[in-house]
């Protein structure tokens, strides 16, 4: 069994399943099934299949095994033959749902220059921005959801960090990667609630190292609509560019394909402010992000 693409793991409750290291498997490379279609037309399908909760992978122009699968999901729902290739009439059907539930999730992509990243927010259930020392945090307790963007220095090493974001709490973990140096991503559970952090190693021009991510954490109520945060989040999180790869919701969404676009040149995010030390976080103490928290501190969180 592929270390990378064949890990799969579940966040779930009683309710429902969040899948995420099917999101994480396609950070890792593999090998495409052959396609016709352009890659701009399949990320529109793909970010359309994240939102109706059929897939749980990368919005990255490739049609994978679980690009297929979630494919084949939507075609069984519909009554279609289950063929795994989209007809102009089911494609146009499926845009349209995926872009309604996008729209419920008031899904917008938010570059955040305290934190120098770039990332997709939920803003139909959560509030906010609030500036926080690492970024911006946005919360609503009666939808119990959080996300958090956040920066940070080096002071601690990046496995120390991982390792931190893996014990607290007693987390449970569901999937866990980590890549030297590079980036890691958990999830994992604090009792029934999930919780999911995205972490990179960026190095800015003529500046050392610094911690770039984001955070999400779900209460044990959540709807399976969040399903689809922690894919559609991390398929447009950047954590030093401004481009991203998920496809555009202002196009028009029609039986025929519109023409491919070639993506403009990246824009380094410039950040308004320095990285802030991990050192306390990590040793638990002050005021920190909310997966870097005890639980007897982060008393919105309790069951």
């Amino acid at each position: 069994m592929s270390t990378c693409g064949r890990a799969v793991s579940s966040i779930q409750n009683a309710t429902h399943v969040i899948r995420i290291a099917a999101t994480v498997a396609s950070l890792c490379a593999g090998p495409a099934f052959a396609q016709s279609q352009t890659a701009p037309q399949i990320r529109k399908q793909q970010e359309a299949l994240i939102w109706m909760t059929y897939y749980e992978g990368l919005v990255d122009g490739n049609v994978g095994e679980g690009t297929l699968a979630a494919i084949k999901k939507f075609q069984a729902r519909i009554g279609h033959p289950v063929t795994g290739q989209l007809a102009p009439l089911e494609e146009g059907q499926l845009l349209r749902e995926g872009r309604v539930r996008r729209t419920q999730a008031g899904f917008k992509q938010f570059t955040d220059n305290d934190a120098g990243v770039s990332v997709g927010i939920p803003l139909g259930y959560v509030e906010g921005p609030t500036e926080t020392k690492w970024g911006n945090h946005w919360y609503s307790k009666k939808n119990g959801l959080l996300v958090e963007t956040l920066r940070f220095g080096t002071e601690v090493s990046f496995k120390d960090l991982f390792d931190r974001f893996l014990k607290i709490n007693d987390r449970k973990v569901a999937y866990q990667r980590f890549v030297e140096n590079d980036w890691f991503v958990i999830a994992a559970f604090e009792g029934k609630a999930a919780v999911y952090v995205r972490a990179d190693v960026v190095t800015p021009p003529n500046k050392p190292p610094e911690i770039r991510g984001f955070s999400i954490w779900m209460s044990k109520d959540r709807p399976i609509e969040y399903q689809a945060i922690p894919p559609a989040m991390l398929s447009s999180f950047r954590s030093n560019t401004d481009r991203k790869n998920d496809a555009s919701s202002n196009e028009t969404v029609g039986i025929s394909t519109p023409p491919a676009v070639a993506n403009p040149p990246p824009l380094v995010i410039q950040t308004s402010k320095s990285a802030v030390s991990v050192l306390d976080c990590y040793k638990g103490l002050g005021d920190c992000p909310a997966a870097m928290t005890p639980a007897p501190v982060a008393a919105f969180k309790k069951d």
